[in-house]
């Protein structure tokens, strides 16, 4: 029987400590299941959520555990009742690869809520551990295995499957357009997507928040039309003079007072990134200004084909190093993005795995 390869953690992943970075991994595929594809993976993102996943900052990780949430890759093999891929199509994958299709979340186009959905790595299908795309071969339900326009590259596309759909949901759901300000914190891995989508819906004012001046230019350049440090943000030109806040990156010396002071009366809060240390909020800043807040989780697969149609026709793309798939090159790239050194999503290329 064939075995699929890739490098995993075994242990807690502590950057100063080699014996805890990836190493090599192998590991019998279960039985491909009626409904499902097998695919040969061509580019890999390394994702924030990765890194929480590897250090157990989230405390759920199973080892060992084989990341990678956001790759593409060909179909290479086609469960009897899949009709709508074929060998050699070209597919991407977002972190939910399996859902009931039968729930009141499935049917409402909110597939990524199913209580029985299967995460794609580090989930749980019929008894066998869900292994990603830091592996040479994944096998998951047809339906999350979503068609890529033509005009974007693997390694462009990798990223979109994960911090694309992150950022672009907010749009949809709270139905940002042109007569809307927005706010986005934060201009990394999550952020400079989401700095694009608000250039692509022409809202009339995106106002980008960095605790420094020096992504300025870049925040420009992405589609900002206006740009703040967390110093400027207290005073007076950008006191509550956003509709909805995007928070794209935050951290454990985030002041939540001065953020949520620049979002209008009656405005929201879109949380899309996940500390691992609980959000200290001051409740005074909801109860008396009507201010609300919301989380958004990935997407839907429906969302997902939606996100890559709008994305080919707007010219969204992420910034991306790409590396190489060897262990050396995958472990570096880690290290990289654990020391801030992405700009903004590192992307492991080539097929197979050493």
């Amino acid at each position: 029987m064939e075995e699929f390869k890739g490098y995993a953690g075994y242990e807690p992943f502590v950057l100063s400590d080699k014996k805890t970075h990836l190493k090599p991994f192998s590991y019998k595929p279960r039985i491909l299941e009626d409904d499902e594809v097998e695919i040969l993976v061509s580019a890999c993102g390394i994702c924030g959520s990765d890194v929480h996943q590897l250090t157990n900052g989230w405390k759920r990780a199973t080892y060992p555990l084989m990341p990678g949430h956001e790759f593409v890759g060909k179909v290479t093999a086609v469960g009897n009742l899949v009709k709508d891929l074929s060998i050699g199509n070209r597919v991407g994958v977002s972190p939910v690869c399996r859902s009931c299709g039968e729930c009141s979340e499935c049917k409402a186009s909110y597939g990524q809520l199913c209580p029985n959905k299967v995460t794609t790595y580090n989930g749980v299908f019929k008894g066998a551990q869900s292994y990603g795309g830091y592996g040479n071969k994944v096998r998951i339900q047809s339906k999350w295995a979503i068609k890529i326009p033509d005009n974007i590259e693997d390694t462009e596309c990798a990223p979109l499957l994960c911090a694309g759909i992150t950022t672009y949901l907010p749009f949809k759901h709270q139905n940002i357009n042109k007569d809307t300000s927005v706010g986005i914190v934060g201009i990394g891995g999550l952020g400079h997507l989401a700095i694009q989508w608000a250039r692509a819906k022409e809202c009339k004012r995106v106002l980008v928040v960095s605790s420094s001046k020096s992504k300025a230019e870049e925040a420009k350049t992405l589609g900002a039309t206006d740009f703040a440090t967390l110093e400027d943000i207290k005073t007076t030109p950008y006191l509550q003079s956003v509709d909805v806040l995007l928070v794209c990156g935050s951290g454990k010396s985030t002041d939540w007072k001065d953020l949520l002071g620049l979002i209008k009366n009656h405005g929201k809060l879109l949380l899309l990134d996940i500390p691992d240390e609980p959000i200290p909020f001051p409740a005074g800043a909801f109860v008396y200004r009507h201010i609300s807040i919301e989380g958004s989780f990935v997407g839907s697969h429906e969302d997902i084909r939606e996100m890559l149609d709008f994305a080919s026709k707007k010219n969204v793309r992420p910034w991306v190093q790409k590396i190489g798939n060897s262990l050396e090159e995958v472990n570096q790239g880690l290290q990289d993005l654990m020391n801030g050194k992405a700009h903004y999503r590192i992307v492991i290329s080539g097929e197979g795995r050493q």
